[in-house]
């Protein structure tokens, strides 16, 4: 699999001329003609291979993002991918055009349609509703949305603006552009209104959150659950006049005199050119499995995560379009991640850089076994069981946020996490999740009954999929600790000392060791082999760079000024949770990762009816 969408950007139009370009930035004169006639200027390279894909000559605007610091920004799969000038004629003409399919994309297509424009939404996939749909809820902790205070549930700060903008600013560095966040308070409700509204919508709120009925009744586990409510975001949004296009990508933004004139797309019919009158709106998601990007933009991230995502299809090309385009970026080195991801490259395995969140093999190592670093030194595991931890992620539950981030601070970025062949009996004993919390992923799947189709991402025969994971040297599998060792890299003297104070432990039955210590029921000797571990870290959840939008998610440039007719949402815009966030408390910004996508796609969409 590869790991970004390298494809042909040859244009099969009429290219859009430097000068033209240069003049539509504002940055012709001589500063910018002497940048754009510098050839080969790349980035200081961090190692060989990074010269080399550095080396090619750059264009004004790559040469700018060099001059600030970006030292990846010249790498083949990060650098912006240039606009191009309207063809001789238009293939297909809309008001707008949403790119991505995703929750927010539907939601922003169902919403335009609504207000009787003419839209084309359009997907790369051979299917609508990317990574939203594989999510088990959606959540708005600050309340506002009319079936929460039905509810009883009036928010964290109870309805108080400023006192959530004061706390939400405190969890993200001080960082976050007021007027985004303030734009995000006042349309939060009425967005999850519109969404919870829709024909044939079946959302359970459970105060913080909504869940689809399927799932809360227990007709369907968690996995996918929201399958039926991205199905019945693409059925209204089609009934009300949508067009969506499937297994099309797009290529490059059409500039016409400095304004977004519409897209350049390529799928089953070829190349095309399609006009949106009014303006187009990137809801593609993030740059989690673009490696070129992750180095450029989340430094932290390509250090420390050893799994890319959400899904294999976060790849980053409508961000590159909209540098290309001239935007800024905000969020730098901003993103979040899942607990548990496991190492595939550095000891085994098959060396991708993506496996499905829910695999048995992540759910065994979701638990807290015997956890070290490269020294022997025990790290820590939360959980919301535990009520010193209650402060973590809001109406999370995975402790995915907090475990991450400081596992990926342990020496080598990563740590490892080692069990034994009681390990099937063993897990279902760990005390890991309330009953009321809204994830299970610390739980293994075990009923077929309530899986939905997944086209075989995921079963309900975990421990086959443990087994799958030995066989492919993700998950080292040992008689003895000092083969185990061995596998993992390690010294055998490191490891065999850890397991027998931890055995110690354990016959104590208390952890008396951690600041933050173990729940007694997470107890459990290593003294039956063989013996099972993995090397883990965080695995990206969202990435929450991306491209600069003002408080009416208009796509700015560096000078502050909108760029018109480009509007985004996340995660394609950034700046959600601020700059320097890495790990981060918000599962990806206040609505999550599913909210954020719904809210902001309804935003992007209205503010663009009211501008345009």
């Amino acid at each position: 699999m590869s790991t970004t969408n390298r494809e042909d950007r040859t244009p099969t139009g009429r290219t859009l001329s430097r000068r033209s370009f240069l003049k539509g930035l504002g940055i012709v004169g001589a500063a910018g003609a002497a940048s754009a006639a510098l050839p080969g200027c790349a980035a200081s390279p961090s190692s060989k291979a990074d010269a080399e894909k550095a080396a090619a000559p750059t264009d004004a605007v790559t040469q700018r993002l060099l001059e600030r610091g970006v030292a990846g920004a010249s790498l083949p799969d990060a650098a912006p991918i240039a606009p191009v000038e309207p063809p001789e004629t238009w293939d297909e003409e809309a008001d707008v055009i949403v790119v991505g399919m995703s929750g927010g994309g539907l939601v922003a297509a169902g919403y335009l349609a609504e207000q009787g424009l003419k839209v084309i939404g359009i997907e790369k996939q051979s299917s609508v509703g990317g990574s939203c749909r594989h999510a088990c809820s959606f959540v708005n902790p600050f309340g506002g949305a009319k079936s929460q205070l039905e509810a009883g549930f009036e928010g964290i700060c109870k309805g108080d603006k400023k006192a959530g903008m004061r706390r939400y600013q405190s969890d993200c560095g001080y960082s976050v552009d007021d007027s985004l966040m303030s734009t995000m308070f006042d349309y939060g409700g009425e967005a999850c209104d519109w969404v919870v509204e829709q024909p044939g919508m079946n959302l359970v709120c459970l105060g913080n959150r909504w869940h689809d009925k399927d799932v809360v009744e227990g007709k369907q586990n968690r996995v996918l659950g929201f399958t039926n409510p991205i199905d019945t975001l693409e059925k209204n949004a089609r009934a009300a006049g949508a067009v969506i296009e499937l297994n099309t990508a797009a290529e490059t933004l059409v500039l016409d005199d400095g304004r977004v004139a519409g897209l350049r797309v390529s799928g089953q019919e070829g190349t095309k050119h399609l006009k949106a009158s009014k303006g187009v709106i990137f809801l593609a998601g993030g740059i989690g499995m673009n490696k070129d990007l992750i180095k450029a933009y989340l430094p932290s991230a390509a250090e420390g995560a050893v799994q890319g995502g959400p899904m294999p299809y976060h790849t980053g090309e409508t961000f590159r379009m909209g540098l290309g385009a001239g935007a800024d970026f905000s969020g730098y080195d901003s993103w979040c991640c899942w607990e548990s991801g496991i190492d595939e490259s550095i000891a085994g395995g098959d060396g991708q850089f993506w496996h499905y969140f829910w695999h048995g093999e992540r759910q065994l190592f979701h638990n807290p076994w015997l956890i070290i670093d490269r020294t022997g030194t025990r790290q820590p595991y939360y959980a919301l069981t535990r009520e010193e931890y209650a402060p973590l992620n809001p109406g999370g539950g995975m402790g995915d946020l907090t475990n991450s981030t400081r596992w990926m601070s342990a020496v080598g970025h990563h740590v490892y996490n080692i069990c034994d062949s009681k390990f099937p009996e063993e897990i279902f004993k760990k005390n890991t999740t309330p009953e009321a919390t809204h994830d299970k992923c610390r739980i293994p799947l075990t009923d077929p009954n309530v899986l939905v189709d997944n086209a075989g991402l995921v079963s309900a025969d975990w421990l086959s999929e443990v087994d799958d994971a030995v066989a492919r040297g993700a998950v080292k599998k040992a008689d003895t600790l000092d083969e185990l060792a061995e596998m993992l890299l390690l010294d055998p003297d490191v490891v065999k000392g850890a397991v027998e104070r931890y055995n110690e432990l354990c016959a104590k039955g208390e952890d008396d060791e951690l600041a933050f210590p173990y729940d007694p029921s997470w107890l459990s000797p290593l003294d039956t082999p063989p013996y099972y571990a993995a090397i883990i870290g965080g695995q990206i959840g969202k990435t929450l760079c991306g491209l600069r939008v003002n408080g009416d998610f208009q796509v700015i440039d560096e000078k502050g000024a909108a760029i018109p007719g480009l509007y985004a949402g996340y995660s394609t815009a950034g700046g959600f949770i601020g700059d320097g966030t890495a790990g981060g408390f918000w599962n990806g910004t206040m609505y999550g990762g599913v909210g954020s996508s719904l809210v902001t796609g309804y935003i992007a969409a209205k503010k663009l009816a009211e501008l345009e």
